[in-house]
């Protein structure tokens, strides 16, 4: 499977570029022509098509009790797919680090389907981003959220940060966990990761090398904001029911610290 892989990676990573530059030119020339359920129906296919062209099969689980979904989706976060895995379900206007925005070409075509950006560390980017959400919110969109503030290796999940999580509160909000995880041959496998310093060339190189790659996702049961006075209750709730849906552990922050200095 690996040498299969290896054969057809540079055909894969050649039809990736060119389907890339298909989807800015959708994005950034046609889009403006054509309708929201026209433009929601787009993204969800070409995501579908993308993950086929690098290998990655779609195992939705858990679906969805109803589609399509309103108010903010959550998840945990160990590979740049990720994205492209939820959208491939129901297009999700995604809340990325600010750096996405500066990634070649593929930090054009997110940008042109309505990411939101925050900038880490910034408590006033914070704010403005809470307003941008509210006001996706109030307009029907589905807005997505990795709390964890970075990737894993997709063998745990870090505390879920709370600072996004009031425009849910303030707007009574749905939150819909969702958990992904990738196999190959029925296991866990690291191909799909995207932690530390990996770059997005090796990244794609080693899920284009892989001989086949299968993302599952599942969605958990819905919980109303509503029901909480605070957003760190909230994030809470939220991490709790994305680590059930995995069944992984939650890494303390002080012990995950220890992990990347290697103490």
């Amino acid at each position: 499977m690996r040498l299969i892989g290896l054969i057809s990676a540079p055909v894969r990573l050649v039809l990736f570029v060119l389907y890339v530059l298909l989807g800015l030119f959708l994005t950034m020339v046609l889009f403006r022509f054509f309708s929201w359920a026209t433009r929601q129906h787009l993204i969800r296919t070409w995501s579908r098509c993308l993950l086929v062209i690098l290998g990655v099969r779609l195992s939705v689980d858990n679906p969805p009790a109803r589609l399509p979904m309103r108010g903010m989706l959550v998840g945990n976060h160990s590979s740049w797919i990720d994205i492209f895995v939820a959208n491939a379900v129901q297009p999700v206007r995604f809340i990325a680090k600010s750096e996405v925005r500066d990634w070649p070409v593929i930090g054009i075509l997110v940008s042109s389907v309505g990411t939101l950006y925050v900038e880490r560390g910034n408590r006033h980017a914070i704010t403005s981003t809470n307003r941008e959400i509210s006001a996706a919110a109030k307009n029907g969109d589905l807005v997505g959220l990795y709390p964890e503030g970075t990737t894993t290796n997709g063998t745990y999940i870090l505390p879920f940060k709370s600072n996004l999580f009031q425009p849910a509160i303030d707007n009574e909000m749905h939150l819909y966990p969702l958990g992904v995880t990738y196999t190959q041959n029925g296991l866990y496998t690291p191909h799909a990761a995207y932690e530390g310093d990996t770059s997005l060339m090796s990244s794609l190189w080693q899920i284009a090398s892989s001989g086949g790659v299968t993302a599952h996702a599942r969605y958990g049961a819905v919980i109303p904001a509503a029901q909480f006075s605070a957003r760190h209750e909230l994030a809470k709730a939220a991490q709790n029911a994305v680590a059930r849906l995995i069944g992984q552990e939650v890494m303390p922050d002080d012990v995950y610290a220890q992990v990347q200095t290697g103490v």
